[in-house]
């Protein structure tokens, strides 16, 4: 699916609009207050020197909001994402995006929603242009080094066990939007107690700080992808997860670049290779 740089969905960039999506993972839901809070983040995102997130909602909830210099205009983009929330719940849900949550709306009795598969697909769209299909065989080569340093190099707490190609240059696109690749890792260190020493490690030795509960077990994770995309938009990297749970069409096609293919082939129901 693409997306251009113009397109708008209810006001909001449609490039936007996606990257909140991508914040809704599969099994997952969220209400009209959570999509308030990303459109404003959404709003003011760049607008004051050294803003986080944390900083704009502090902004507005703190007992002494007031008194923030960019209190004021912080309000007005909260006010106008209160009001904008609500028509794009509408518009997703009438473009086939999102449907209603029944069964976690009546347990919290607040509506939620949830990704339908056409969400799931406008979740991978691209505002790229397309790439000429010489373009895309170097960045697959690319990756699959990549990969090798990855199950080489030990800084990596993390190896790559597949890689599966998809999408329209496996069907033979000659300018494919981007290459869809999906891809699953597992642990390095089996032992579950020396693997989260390792994490600790890592993170200590990186100079982050932990973020959030879990995140010193994330990032070894999340270094791996970024490592393997390496900021080129040629590439469009996904989950295993998401690329056994995606819906396919009738023009479905892959080929596992790396791992094993009869484990993939069973995991989309395909009958066993021989």
């Amino acid at each position: 699916m693409r997306i251009t740089k113009n397109q708008k969905i209810a006001g909001i960039a449609a490039i936007g609009v996606r990257n909140v999506l991508q914040k809704v993972y599969n099994d997952s839901s969220f209400n009209e207050q959570w999509l308030a809070e990303e459109i404003y983040w959404l709003r003011i995102k760049g607008q004051f020197e050294y803003t986080t997130r944390r900083d704009c909602l502090l902004w507005l909830h703190s007992k002494d909001a007031k008194s923030y210099t960019h209190y004021p205009a912080c309000r007005r983009h909260w006010n106008a994402s209160l009001r904008a929330a609500p028509q794009l719940i509408e518009t997703l849900i009438q473009q086939g995006f999102i449907k209603l949550n029944e069964k976690k709306a009546n347990e919290r009795k607040l509506p939620r929603y949830e990704l339908t598969d056409d969400g799931r697909e406008f979740r991978r769209a691209t505002a790229a242009k397309p790439v000429h299909r010489k373009k895309a065989d170097e960045a697959i080569k690319g990756l699959m080094e990549r990969v090798r340093i990855v199950n080489e190099d030990d800084f990596f707490l993390y190896r790559v066990t597949t890689v599966v190609l998809y999408g329209s240059y496996v069907r033979g696109a000659e300018r494919p939007a981007d290459v869809d690749l999906a891809i699953d890792v597992e642990r390095k260190i089996c032992d579950v107690k020396k693997f989260h020493e390792a994490c600790w490690k890592h993170l200590n030795d990186s100079g982050r700080e932990c973020r959030r509960i879990g995140y010193e077990f994330d990032l070894p994770r999340d270094e791996v992808f970024v490592f393997l995309r390496q900021r080129k938009r040629t590439l469009s990297l996904h989950t295993l997860h998401d690329f056994i749970g995606m819906e396919k069409h009738e023009n479905f096609s892959y080929e596992v670049l790396f791992g094993d293919k009869n484990a993939i082939s069973q995991m989309l129901g395909e009958p066993q290779r021989v």
